[in-house]
């Protein structure tokens, strides 16, 4: 039952590097193609984040706009690399069963080696207004920590590999750089996408921005490429003082778009309206949360910080990415349970010495809506933790968003006991149009007196554990992803778990999900 974990990721690691060599040692070389394609990227988005019928249509099932692919490739799109596949199967003899199937949303992409593989477009548009004015939110999307920083629940990690041009002093108009990316779904079984792209900022007019994005695979050719990002980004626009109208474009080309059974096809999980309600929340996070909570004064500021880092770090290690590679926990009936280790020395704000994630996603016949609301209330912690089953449990304090009601970051105190001493739980909930999330860590309770005191948070050790619950198949089902990061003092290295704790990591799983479907279900 020894489980060997490899941290890193080689491919990854040496990927970056070669395209950071390329553009910073042979920049003059590709400057030219990066501008010119960036520019046109940008030009094409301003475009489609304007424009309306025929080419956005609003999906009612999904109450989004989607792009009329038909429209599109009318308009956009060059015929090239399929003409170019047909040329290819008729030259080889093939007869029609071998023609790829030409679907509206099906593109071809032709590989560093030369051969094509189909990849399946999507393509989403959002519009929301956010607590912020125009310059501060180019300023955020063009700091690539940032831009991570703001969107960590669908950006697991961000590195800008060159700046190809500069503004004017701090002026962020005309600043382009080639970024790396991975983008996760909140469930270790649905696989991250990985995105090499350029990054440009214009300002149009006045009141007006655009940020755009566009992959440079033509460029930098990748043989591993299963995600491009076409023309993508947003628009935005002045709207009263201190709000911005932000209309976003997400556009990408999937390939081997492998995704469990349990789950239908997360086409829409990185779609343009999960983009736009995450910027909405954490705008008003500083913005309105503290507004109807006046008396908490700077202890408010604490949790708030506290809670950030906490969401971060759950957002981070319990979702699939690449560099960290899941394992199957080596236990029967356990297939769809994930684990890995992780080892900080001198990160602070993290419990020093080497943690163990443990995961996984579960069906339930049981609204998704149900099971949040289960979660969020914190009363309901003795029904589901095993640490604090069947105890007595007080509120403590609630900080709750004056836009949307499912975002709250609240403090409950677990009674204390003859056997075990009280405990703090810092606890936060939102919504980002693909799920609701309730992420949870114990505090200490001097720690907890310290923060509510209004004192700094930066010092506390955290480690975020929680839940995100997903739609299911129908609106009577949901999926819920489950996921613990626990610090185990009995070990040394990452790369390797003995049985002991695998046993140990797995039964805080499996009686956990138990006791969720008692108290679920019944």
């Amino acid at each position: 039952m020894d489980v060997l974990l490899q941290n890193g990721n080689i491919n990854t690691i040496q990927r970056a590097s070669d395209l950071l060599m390329s553009v910073s040692v042979c920049a003059e070389t590709h400057k030219e193609k990066i501008i010119c394609q960036s520019l046109a990227a940008s030009e094409e988005l301003k475009k489609m984040a304007q424009e309306r019928e025929p080419l956005w249509v609003f999906d009612l099932d999904r109450s989004l706009e989607v792009l009329n692919f038909t429209e599109y490739n009318r308009r956009f799109s060059s015929l090239d690399p399929t003409l170019e596949e047909i040329i290819r199967v008729i030259t080889m003899g093939g007869g029609p069963e071998e023609l790829p199937n030409f679907n509206e949303n099906v593109e071809i992409i032709q590989t560093e080696s030369g051969s094509t593989q189909p990849c399946e477009s999507e393509a989403s548009r959002a519009i929301g207004v956010v607590s912020s004015n125009p310059v501060g939110l180019v300023n955020m999307f063009m700091d690539v920590n940032e831009w991570s920083r703001i969107f960590s629940n669908i950006v697991s990690k961000a590195q800008n590999l060159g700046v190809i041009l500069k503004g004017q002093q701090e002026d962020p108009d005309g600043v382009l750089q080639v970024m790396v990316a991975e983008f996760h779904f909140p469930s270790p079984l649905v696989p991250s996408r990985e995105m090499y792209f350029a990054r440009c900022c214009r300002q149009l007019d006045f009141d007006t921005w655009i940020v755009a994005d566009v992959s440079l695979e033509n460029i930098f050719p990748n043989p591993a490429v299963k995600c491009q990002r076409r023309p993508s980004g947003c628009l935005i626009q002045a709207f009263q003082e201190g709000l911005s109208m932000v209309t976003w474009v997400e556009h990408n080309a999937v390939c081997n778009n492998l995704v469990h059974d349990m789950f239908v096809k997360p086409v829409f999980a990185f779609g343009a309206k999960r983009w736009i309600s995450s910027l909405e929340r954490q705008c008003d996070r500083n913005a309105t949360l503290l507004i109807h909570n006046k008396g908490l004064g700077t202890s408010g500021n604490s949790l708030l910080n506290l809670a950030e880092r906490m969401v971060r770090s759950f957002n981070a290690n319990i979702c699939s990415n690449q560099e960290n590679k899941w394992r199957q926990v080596p236990i029967e009936g356990a297939q769809d349970t994930l684990i890995k280790t992780s080892l900080n020395i001198d990160k602070p704000g993290v419990p020093c010495g080497v943690s163990v994630t443990i995961a996984t996603s579960l069906h339930l016949q049981v609204r998704q809506s149900d099971v949040f609301h289960f979660f969020r209330c914190e009363q309901n912690r003795n029904k589901w933790d095993i640490l604090s089953y069947g105890l007595t449990i007080r509120d403590i304090t609630c900080i709750s968003s004056a836009r949307n009601s499912t975002d709250c970051i609240s403090v409950a105190l677990v009674e204390p006991t003859e056997n075990r001493n009280a405990v703090a739980y810092l606890h936060e909930s939102f919504y980002d149009s693909t799920g609701y999330y309730v992420v949870y860590a114990p505090i200490d309770i001097s720690a907890m007196d310290h923060i509510m005191e209004g004192k700094n948070s930066d010092n506390v050790s955290i480690l975020g554990s929680g839940f995100a619950v997903l739609p299911g198949r129908t609106d009577r089902e949901s999926i819920l992803t489950i996921g613990f990061q626990i610090m185990d003092e009995e070990l040394t290295t990452p790369e390797y778990l003995p049985p002991q704790s695998v046993l140990t990591a797995h039964r805080l799983m499996k009686e956990t999900t138990s006791l969720i479907k008692a108290a679920i279900i019944s």
